[in-house]
């Protein structure tokens, strides 16, 4: 019997670990998280897996199986050291091995002299070399041992296995390790490292082209009349092919932010700034095709957009991680999921997930933003938008004609004298213009005496400048049908800010006025027109805690942002000497978090890496997001921010400083398009909701909130695989083509439950049986189900669900106790996992529960024939 350690404690590590205890080895398994290996010492498991807590505490009571914090702490006096971590996806696309690297230099120099490191989980070709490298130690072997175990039945699996894959230079080395399982009687097959690392994603991959192929033929079943159970069975019959995984289903699927995190995305030539959760609901609406999103690729001078691949989105319970910066910026996204890190100072750059995240690692903040010469940037806004997305009346608007409209006037052929009463007044309903064919132009109003507004607001620096000071001091109100854009200045302080709000609107020919306040001097424009511009169009909200900058800055250039920063400021920034000077500091409030995500982000594109600090007063039901530009260099470049009167205060207490210090908080290399920002912890809470993520072509990476950049999630074996063809000049476009039928697969089953429901699903209830990625495991992380949930969810149903697995409600999903009160009042029943359990349920009772009796059953599972003996509508994947 040998000494074992086993380095990580997920899936592999722990099923790992565990059987071979049970097969009479002495086994040490490591863990960094201190709570995790407290549990697990008590014998608590905290995934499930079939078997796994008898197997568990077997070993525990047996004494060959116990858990320690700390890689080194299990490596002592260990012949084999298993290494069972997660290799997230590498900025080139392909895998990474950062947390396997980061063990690995722990390890080397407490690894006993012929000892064997085995690496046992999914790693890229190449990765024995690499560790090797790492431990430096020519008395320790590295050896390939990939595992081949499926959830829900990995035990089963390990003890039964198919073939032992062992890939290592030397022969010895592998006979020792292959000695390990002989009282398995299983097949061994020795081959050199890269072979083995080459077999587990083929093996993956292959298994995953033959469930898009099978729902390929499931779709073409449908449309020929065939019965795609006929249909496999024929095929399996050929021990050439062979029958598993040729069970149609709702796909394969993966994910990773919080739904309030950010990003900039274009569609159709338009650049907006979405969260994830606001992301996911227009994909639903317009579909996935034609988005892109802000990434960074550091082979380019700027940010680039860069078209998104895929989108996911799936429920969440758990521990959620907020990563934190020493410049305040912050991401929230689930523990595996992988950052970009580096130095700042060489550009060199590597993977590490946020759970290991650490005082040492530094994040990369996006800065700029690239330019597009197939984006124009907009020159005016249009009134008649904002009646189309306010939902006003054309009838309801006058238009006072400008002299082209009334020229055209004279060829409409009006009855009745219309002309006449049009000309002599001037004024027409908007409606009677657009029946005559007389195209938009004049002002416009709602009342015979109210303010007119031009149809068309020129976009200028004045423009983006006084909408600048509407984001930091103004708000819309609403009195009766009546709507005022109003900016609030200080009484006796800011006259030029009243004037220049006054002078712009007044120069469009836009009746404006200036009243004193008790607080405050009020410049209003009262519009239900304009208001409707600002609200629906704009997008710029109505009060502090909805402010937002409009979508069309982005595609803006530097003055233009410079202009409307410098709005922002004046309205209601500051500038202060830190403890009497001579350093300065900038600042800016807003209790709006869109509002202080857009303003960082814009401080970047122009060059200028502010801070951030978040905090709430004694009394205040909010946060406060705090902007802050320090250091002399920094306020030397944001120097347009400060009123041109104080510029020369500010540059003469500068003066006197001794000596410029370096930033603490980030550092720049020689080019502008990345700062890099030291990470100063990783903090966990306790959430549950829905987690979401982007795939993204080439770079692999987006910038999220506040311009941090975070690596994809991890991407299936397949993709995986397909990044390693691309990185060695091979595009495997078999595998591109199995990942596009996999992707189609989600929304043609939303599409089956859709019809089933009578066409639309808006104030629909859908039952759903199984939430779980596949039956006997509790594990979520990749589930189909959810895919398809997310997309009946964004048709408007409601979703009640029942699975063996899973005992509280979920993001927008409604968790039933039982299979039977899932149905209740639902407008329709979809089977997403195959759990035997929905087999045996009283088909009787569900028919006097459920409201209409129609069954979608994207596993096949039910029998269709019992189901349809008792009344059910039944539609299956390729069935007849």
């Amino acid at each position: 019997m040998a000494d074992i350690a086993v380095i990580g404690t997920g899936y592999v590590g722990l099923t790992t670990g565990a059987y071979l205890a049970h097969l009479g080895h002495d086994v040490t398994c490591a863990d960094v998280v201190e709570a995790k290996v407290e549990a697990l010492t008590r014998g608590e498991v905290p995934i499930h897996e079939d078997g796994l807590d008898e197997m568990v505490a077997e070993g525990i009571h047996a004494g060959r199986l116990r858990f320690v914090l700390g890689a080194t702490a299990a490596v002592h006096d260990a012949e084999f050291v298993f290494l069972c971590l997660p290799t997230p996806q590498g900025e080139d696309g392909s895998a990474d091995l950062s947390y396997v690297e980061s063990v690995a230099r722990e390890i080397a120099p407490h690894v006993r002299s012929d000892g064997i490191v085995v690496n046992k989980s999914t790693v890229p070709v190449g990765s024995n070399l690499r560790v090797a490298a790492l431990l430096n130690r020519d008395d320790v072997h590295v050896v390939s041992n990939p595992e081949f175990l499926r959830e829900g039945q990995a035990l089963h699996d390990s003890l039964n296995p198919d073939r032992i894959v062992i890939g290592a230079h030397d022969q010895e080395a592998a006979l020792r390790l292959a000695a390990l399982y002989e009282s398995l009687h299983a097949p061994v097959l020795v081959t050199d490292p890269a072979s083995a690392e080459t077999i587990k994603y083929a093996a993956n991959a292959f298994l995953a082209t033959k469930v898009s192929f099978i729902n390929a033929v499931a779709h073409f079943c449908e449309i020929v009349g065939a019965d795609v159970r006929d249909v496999a069975l024929g095929m399996g019959q050929d021990k050439r092919i062979g029958f598993e995984f040729l069970r149609p289903g709702p796909g394969w699927g993966g994910s990773c932010f919080h739904g309030d995190e950010t990003v900039l995305v274009c569609r159709d030539g338009i650049t907006r700034h979405l969260s994830f959760e606001e992301l996911f609901a227009e994909v639903e609406c317009s579909g996935a095709h034609g988005w892109s999103v802000l990434a960074w690729d550091q082979r380019e001078p700027t940010p680039v957009f860069r078209d998104i691949t895929a989108f996911t989105a799936t429920p969440f319970a758990g521990e959620l991680l907020t990563v934190r910066t020493k410049m305040g910026r912050r991401v929230r996204c689930t523990p595996d999921h992988p950052f970009v890190v580096g130095d700042g100072l060489t550009g060199a750059t590597g993977t590490v997930v946020a759970s290991d995240l650490t005082p040492g690692h530094w994040l990369p903040l996006a800065q700029g933003m690239p330019v597009r010469v197939d984006v124009d940037p907009p020159v005016r806004f249009s009134l008649a938008d904002a009646i189309h997305a306010a939902g006003i009346d054309p009838a309801r608007v006058i238009v006072r004609l400008d002299e082209t409209q009334k020229a055209l006037l004279d060829r409409v052929p009006t009855a009745g004298g219309r002309r006449v009463a049009v000309r002599r007044s001037g004024t027409a309903r908007l409606s009677d213009l657009r029946a005559w064919g007389i195209p938009d132009g004049g002002s416009w109003g709602t009342a015979t005496n109210g303010t007119y507004v031009p149809a068309f607001i020129p976009v200028d620096s004045e423009f983006w400048y006084v909408l600048g000071l509407y984001l930091a001091e103004g708000h819309i109100g609403t009195d009766g049908r009546r709507r005022r854009l109003t900016w609030s200045f200080h009484l006796e302080n800011e006259g030029e800010l009243v004037t220049a709000v006054q002078e712009f609107w007044r120069g469009l020919g836009v009746k404006c006025d200036a009243r004193r306040g008790t607080t405050a001097m009020n410049v209003t424009v009262s519009s239900v027109l304009l208001a409707a511009l600002f609200e629906h169009v704009l997008s710029v909200g109505s009060n502090c805690y909805t402010k937002s900058v409009p979508a069309a800055i982005w595609s803006c250039g530097d003055g233009a942002k410079w202009m409307l920063l410098r709005g922002l400021w004046d309205g209601d920034g500051s500038w202060s000497l830190v403890n009497g000077g001579p350093s300065t500091i900038l600042e800016y409030g807003t209790v709006s978090r869109r509002l202080a995500d857009a303003m960082l982000r814009l401080l970047g594109d122009v060059g200028v890496v502010a801070s951030v600090r978040v905090g709430r007063a004694t009394k205040s039901t909010c946060d406060t997001y705090w902007l802050r530009v320090s250091g002399a260099d920094q306020i030397e470049a944001a120097a347009w921010l400060l009123p041109p009167d104080e510029r020369p205060t500010v540059f003469a207490s500068m003066a006197h400083q001794a000596k410029r210090i370096a930033p603490t908080g980030y550092r720049r290399l020689d080019d502008k398009a990345v700062a890099w920002l030291r990470v100063t912890g990783v903090t966990r809470e306790p959430w549950t909701g829905t987690v979401y993520s982007v795939e993204v072509d080439t770079a692999h990476t987006v910038v999220t909130s506040t311009g941090v950049v975070a690596h994809n999630c991890f991407p299936k074996d397949t993709r995986a695989l397909i990044h390693m063809a691309e990185d060695h000049g091979y595009p495997f476009e078999l595998l591109h083509s199995v990942v596009a039928v996999n992707d189609e697969q989600y929304a043609r089953v939303a599409e089956k439950i859709a019809f089933a429901a009578g066409g639309s699903l808006e104030g629909k209830t859908v039952a759903v049986w199984g939430l779980t990625f596949k039956a006997r495991t509790d594990d979520m992380r990749e589930s189909p189900s959810v895919f398809v949930i997310d997309r009946l969810r964004a048709q408007g149903a409601n979703v009640n669900a029942f699975d063996p697995m899973v005992k509280r409600d979920l993001d927008g999903i409604n968790v039933c106790g039982d299979a039977y009160a899932a149905v209740e009042g639902a407008d329709v029943l979809a089977v997403l996992t195959e759990w035997d359990e929905f087999r045996y349920v009283d088909m009787a009772k569900v028919k006097t529960l459920i409201t209409t009796p129609t069954i979608v059953d994207a596993r096949n599972l039910l029998d269709p024939v019992a189901v349809r003996r008792h009344g059910f509508t039944y539609d299956g994947i390729g069935r007849l």
